[in-house]
């Protein structure tokens, strides 16, 4: 076994409970029924405790099921209609047209008044949709649309950007609209207000006891899907979730833009009653990213020494899957649009003493590297200590800089503290990290110019993490913004993996495909390149053997 495996994994690993059960519930003998499977039950560790619209994890979870977005992606790159039909002629003038037939489960009509609403409404205020946004330091962020117009029907919006987006879809895959009739000039929602939807299923119930949601198919939605009841099932941990999977008790494992970690999936492909299938990934699942603004990483110098000093074959063995590879300095993964191949990352402590002698800092006698007053070179890294995965990143990061000669403080933080601490919109603008741990989504990794750039540019007004604002960087984002066709986006986008190779602004420390487990009782599963194995298209797919 390559990878190093929990107490209980190996517990299991030794045990009898490898006997195939049939997982999912099958509609019984002699009964008639709509659905080709009556119940599909989902086990996830994200932490949901209401269980309702505005709440990260259960808007991503109810992406699958109410809240679904506006367009999809396959797991080959395209785009396709999910809410809407979508047309443009120029890149510039972007036309959606909602699909006959959508309802809010209250049975109020979905309308493109409800797209418009979503932009303009409170909660969407930091994404600067429609209106410049000014911060409290009068940093601006530019409007995203010129102008939003809804036809006379109001089944459809077109929106106007400031100039050619290619990749203006990307965005689409995780915006998902509200009810308008419900949060108009309602100051006070309750809780069975955000839990309307307008998906294939309506929200049935939570019970915060049993950790378990509910979701009954909508028979209001213009399509059936093929499975009648979905329950999602919260684990404390992993090691019991999936273990549950191995004997049935589920049927698939989720949780947003991760896919099994390695120490899991030898143990989950020893048994028949598990299927693993694997997806290439245009995620980032670990991340090195540095204050590029101030602290010791101002310097470039420091990063690329960090750079150099770490082993990134071993992040690849201890975390990743077979599937696992070294990085690019290019930052980006090959499944991402307009991927340039730069040079990849490597482990040399010649060039690593190079560039620390370069940044003024020399080893003492014990080995340690001290600037010109005797002050050793130390950080703080930050990591959100909830994720145990991140924090072996962390461990492994310590470990290895100051076996080089850096000090390394592991700086771990509950969820809300590492939030305040690493982005734009939750520091308000006051990002005070040195360095920090970040898991990238899918999604985030295409947001607006994609390539991650979100978490690179400081004047984002959400994310930011890595403080940079070099008129450089600031550039080629524009020239990203710009671009007219999918040809100049790629030069564009080509210019940024060579601003990442050549500044270091962060690094990816493995590169890997995402591994989705589901029972080996089910057939015939779709897989989604945002959503994984939790997607709406999924449920209209989906068969038992």
């Amino acid at each position: 076994m390559k990878h190093r495996l929990s107490v209980l994994v190996i517990i299991l690993l030794s045990s009898a409970l490898m006997l195939f059960a049939r997982p999912v519930k099958e509609s019984p003998a002699g009964e008639s029924s709509s659905f080709a499977v009556e119940r599909i039950t989902v086990g996830t560790t994200a932490k949901i405790e209401k269980a309702e619209r505005g709440e990260y994890a259960f808007d991503m979870l109810a992406s699958a099921v109410t809240e679904l977005p506006l367009v999809y992606q396959d797991t080959s790159g395209s785009y396709h209609p999910l809410l809407v039909d979508f047309a443009t002629e120029d890149g510039v003038s972007w036309t959606f047209t909602l699909k006959d037939g959508l309802k809010w489960s209250d049975g109020v009509a979905v309308t493109a008044e409800d797209i418009l609403f979503t932009f303009q409404h409170e909660d969407a205020s930091g994404s600067a949709y429609l209106t410049d946004q000014t911060d409290s330091k009068g940093k601006v962020t530019k409007a995203k649309y010129v102008s939003c117009t809804v036809s006379a029907d109001n089944r459809s919006i077109t929106l106007v950007l400031p100039s050619a987006n290619v990749r203006m879809l990307g965005d689409m895959t995780s915006f998902r609209i509200l009810p308008k009739h419900i949060f108009e000039n309602n100051a006070s929602p309750t809780v069975a207000d955000k839990r309307i939807g307008c998906g294939p299923y309506t929200f049935d119930s939570f019970s915060a006891e049993s950790g378990t949601i509910v979701f009954k198919a909508n028979a209001d939605y213009p399509e059936t899907p093929r499975v009648g009841e979905i329950v999602y099932r919260i684990f404390g941990n992993e090691d019991t979730m999936y273990l549950a999977l191995q004997n049935g008790d589920i049927d698939i494992v989720w949780n947003y833009s991760m896919g099994v970690p390695a120490t899991y999936q030898d143990f989950l492909a020893s048994s028949p009653a598990v299927s693993l299938v694997a997806v290439p990934a245009t995620n980032a699942p670990a991340v090195l990213a540095f204050n590029n603004a101030k602290g010791p990483f101002a310097d470039e110098n420091l990063r690329k020494a960090v750079s150099y000093a770490l082993d990134y074959d071993l992040f690849k063995a201890y975390f990743g899957s077979e599937y696992a590879s070294v990085p690019n300095r290019g930052f980006v993964p090959p499944t991402t649009v307009g991927y340039k191949d730069t040079e990849k990352l490597g482990h040399d402590i010649g060039k690593a003493d190079g560039f620390m002698a370069a940044a003024g800092y020399r080893k003492n006698a014990l080995g340690v590297y001290v600037d010109s007053d005797g002050e050793p070179m130390s950080f703080a890294l930050t990591v959100n200590s909830s994720k145990q995965t991140h924090l072996g990143y962390a461990e492994l990061i310590k470990t290895q800089l100051e076996a080089f000669g850096m000090q390394v403080a592991i700086d771990g933080l509950d969820g809300a503290s590492y939030n305040a601490k690493t982005s734009n919109r939750f520091s308000n603008n006051n990002i005070t990290t040195e360095a920090a741990i970040y898991g990238y989504t899918s999604a985030g990794m295409g947001m607006m110019n994609g390539l991650g750039s979100i978490y690179v540019d400081g004047t984002h007004a959400v994310q930011g993490g890595c403080q940079v604002f070099d008129p450089e960087f600031q550039a080629v984002i524009a020239r990203l913004a710009s671009s007219r066709n999918l040809e100049e986006y790629y030069v564009a986008a080509g210019a940024l993996q060579d601003f990442y190779a050549a500044h270091t602004p962060l690094i990816a420390l493995y590169w890997d495909n995402l591994i989705y487990a589901y029972s080996s009782g089910l057939g015939n599963l779709t897989v989604d390149a945002v959503f994984g194995l939790n997607n709406v298209n999924n449920w209209m797919t989906i068969s038992s053997r």
